[in-house]
């Protein structure tokens, strides 16, 4: 699963996170706060005192969306930096990386999220794509290491890239992690999680899976899994390995398209019928209360579309079913961008500026070139963190994106994907 956009690179140290001090004995999520509300309260005095704010200072996302970015002149993202200490070939199509930050610092995620990877290619062309962490946090919701998946894709350059030629010691530039794709482990919970996936749309289902049952030991996880044939099964051994060792709260169930002789899974497509036999199966096995159950859907889009329409056909309440999309680059549509600046009037917080964004510059851009402290995380219209509402004016957007329709309705764009086709006022929730 990718998205695909193009962008420019560059790292500077961050001194004053790495530094010596108080601050360095205190938890990198609280240094985060610190550093954000002393940059808010900054930012306010000098709106009074008239004096003229530093450029491009950057507010960092909080809690779950930590990803220690660093100022830099433009745009004003700078991705963190993780070094690759192991690579496990899944199949042969999909590869492991495991991550570690090379200073020590634990990696905050929460079951679900993805990182943006920043692909440089041999050309030089660096590409951004999502891919899904796999691994479980622990109990604290942070790790020394994390691991995100990649599958090969027909004629993915970023895939392709990552699959061939990333080694132990290589280093990656990630954003995020990102989005809202999740399950908050909870130790008291009582819940049944009903997963449905597709090929490379297990990754994060993979994570919420190993997390939910190391987490929260009176849930329950169904996970119905579709694939090809035995060989693309990602995760087969381990996820083998929990139905044994979680026989009593871990259910998992493959569907085949083309099964190996022998195999007594459900065979075909997940497609409607495929999806609702799985269910029905489920149902006798566990006693599956559609309104109680909660459903995440990850995969291929004819699978969701019909997963979607099979679980609303049993009754269950669509806010209820979680799906995660990510589009492939070749479906990605980049609008004609606006040939001169335009004045966008951003509010935030009870408070109003009014920056010039540039042709080529999106609203996120803008607004973070201008030191306002605009929420963000993927800056590749993939989870939602950066969405404002459009009070007036026209923009032009990157699609598909991940708002979804209700959203569109309600005017709501996503600053990262977006340009001023013309001056706009903007709104951040």
């Amino acid at each position: 699963m990718e998205l695909d956009k193009a962008q420019s690179g560059g790292e500077r140290a961050n001194e004053a996170r790495r530094g010596s001090g108080p601050a360095a004995l205190l938890p990198a999520t609280i240094v985060v706060r610190l550093e954000a509300l002393v940059r808010d309260v900054r930012t306010v005095l000098n709106d009074f005192t008239g004096a003229r704010p530093a450029p491009y200072s950057v507010r960092e996302p909080l809690a779950r969306h930590l990803i220690a970015v660093t100022p830099e002149p433009s745009p004003g993202i700078t991705p963190r930096r993780l070094r690759v200490t192991r690579v496990v070939r899944e199949t042969k199509d999909a590869v492991s990386l495991t991550l570690t930050d090379p200073e020590g610092r634990r990696i905050t995620f929460v079951p679900g999220q993805f990182f943006t990877v920043l692909v440089t290619l041999a050309s030089g062309e660096v590409l951004r794509r999502a891919y899904s962490i796999s691994s479980l946090p622990d109990e604290d919701g942070a790790a020394a290491e994390v691991t995100i998946t990649i599958k090969r894709m027909p004629g993915g350059r970023a895939s392709n890239h990552l699959n061939e030629r990333v080694a132990e010691g290589d280093v990656l530039d990630v954003l995020g992690p990102s989005g809202n794709f999740i399950v908050t482990p909870d130790p008291a919970a009582r819940r049944h999680l009903v997963l449905i996936a597709g090929g490379s749309g297990i990754t994060p289902l993979a994570s919420i899976t190993r997390t939910t049952l190391a987490r929260e030991p009176e849930s329950r996880v169904s996970l119905v899994y579709g694939n090809r044939g035995e060989a693309d099964v990602i995760f087969r051994e381990s996820l083998e390995s929990l139905a044994r060792d979680h026989a009593d709260r871990f259910t998992l169930r493959h569907v085949l398209s083309d099964p190996p002789e022998g195999f007594t899974g459900r065979t075909g497509l997940l497609d409607h019928d495929n999806v609702t036999r799985e269910l029905d199966a489920i149902a006798a096995s566990s006693g599956l209360d559609a309104d109680a159950a909660e459903y995440y859907v990850c995969g291929p889009e004819p699978m969701m579309i019909a997963a979607r329409e099979a679980l609303l056909a049993r009754g269950v309440e669509p806010a209820r079913i979680h799906e995660e999309r990510f589009s492939a680059p070749a479906r990605r549509t980049t609008p004609e961008l606006p040939k001169a600046s335009a004045l966008v009037e951003i509010r935030l917080r009870g408070r109003t500026k009014i920056v010039s964004a540039a042709p080529g510059q999106t609203l996120l851009e803008a607004g973070l070139g201008a030191s306002l402290p605009m929420p963000f995380s993927c800056t590749m219209g993939g989870c939602g963190v950066c969405k404002v509402k459009l009070l007036s004016g026209n923009v032009t957007s990157e699609e598909p994106n991940c708002l979804h329709e209700e959203e569109r309705s309600q005017g709501f764009v996503l600053a990262c994907v977006s340009h001023a086709a013309a001056p706009c006022t903007v709104e951040v929730p």
